[in-house]
């Protein structure tokens, strides 16, 4: 993928301009899903977790301007998730629904939060593939999507689904192709970060 750092941070950016409403709809559509996991895996109900969502990107929007890229202290998406861990300390201290003690992974700082980021990190990079996936899904037939889909993603050999669609397997590696390469460049226009390694989205070595 691109390393150019402008287009890695280039949605970060457009977020520092309040009045570009399609940014703030795609970072909502990629992060909603992931403060609502965060915040449910911690107890809350799913109203809670929603009121929450809504508190975080108030807080986001408030701050984002004072945001910048720093390795050192950490990605655009460690930052998020760090607002949505902090709300969610605080509605629990509210609510006094589950007491919290030294130990608790919400409290601890870096490296206990190691296996949360981890799986943050994992979620994230499967909700932008969805939305990738979603966005993108209408520009292709049905059958070129279900070859796709069903090769690389439910990892159908391509001789069953050959057989299934009536295509000839070179089909099926061209339509995995047009489909991949799409992928590649709605992710990298969209993506905060560039999040999404060369692995992580289903690659031509996968087929069987």
């Amino acid at each position: 993928m691109n390393e150019d750092p402008k287009t890695r941070i280039s949605l970060v950016l457009r977020l520092k301009e309040p009045a570009d409403a399609e940014a703030w709809f795609q970072f909502c559509e990629i992060y909603q899903p992931l403060i609502l996991r965060i915040a449910k895996s911690r107890g809350l109900q799913a109203a809670d977790a929603n009121d929450l969502a809504q508190d975080a990107f108030v807080r986001i929007a408030k701050s984002v301007q004072r945001w910048q890229p720093d390795s050192e202290k950490g990605s655009f998406r460690a930052w998020v998730a760090t607002i949505a861990r902090n709300l969610t300390v605080d509605f629990l201290r509210r609510q006094n629904r589950q007491p919290m003690s030294a130990n608790d992974p919400l409290l601890q700082n870096e490296p206990q939060q190691c296996a949360e980021s981890d799986f943050y990190d994992a979620e994230y990079e499967k909700q932008l593939f969805a939305w990738a996936a979603e966005k993108i899904r209408p520009a292709f037939k049905t059958e070129t999507w279900q070859a796709f889909w069903r090769t690389a993603v439910e990892h159908e050999t391509v001789a069953d689904v050959s057989k299934s669609l009536g295509l000839s397997a070179g089909a099926i590696y061209m339509a995995r192709s047009r489909i991949i390469a799409k992928l590649r460049t709605v992710v990298e226009q969209a993506s905060a970060e560039n999040v999404l390694s060369e692995t992580s989205l289903p690659s031509e070595g996968n087929v069987k």
